[in-house]
């Protein structure tokens, strides 16, 4: 885990993801991902996601009310917990 910062107070977070190499049987968990991020969203902790023009990677812009809730969210993110992509990079602002 890549720790993001020791904000204690509620903040926003940009989570940069990696794909890894997809074999066909992996698809399933991408799918099980956008439909997590999409749950996260609808309860407000999700702001903004999206894909880099062209390449394997994403960001997501989360909003969490301390660093533990942030590990939480991304050790529960499927495609991560199944070795499908790997957090590059986590920015608090």
């Amino acid at each position: 885990m890549v720790e993001a910062s020791a904000y204690k107070a509620p903040h926003h977070v940009m989570l940069f993801f990696q794909e890894k190499e997809i074999a066909n049987t992996q698809h399933a968990f991408v799918n099980e991902r956008i439909s997590y991020y999409e749950n996260l969203k609808n309860m407000g902790k999700v702001l903004l996601s999206g894909n880099f023009w062209n390449q394997a990677r994403n960001f997501i812009i989360v909003y969490v009310s301390s660093d533990t809730e942030l590990e939480q969210i991304i050790d529960n993110d499927p495609a991560v917990r199944n070795n499908v992509f790997e957090l590059v990079r986590a920015m608090p602002f």
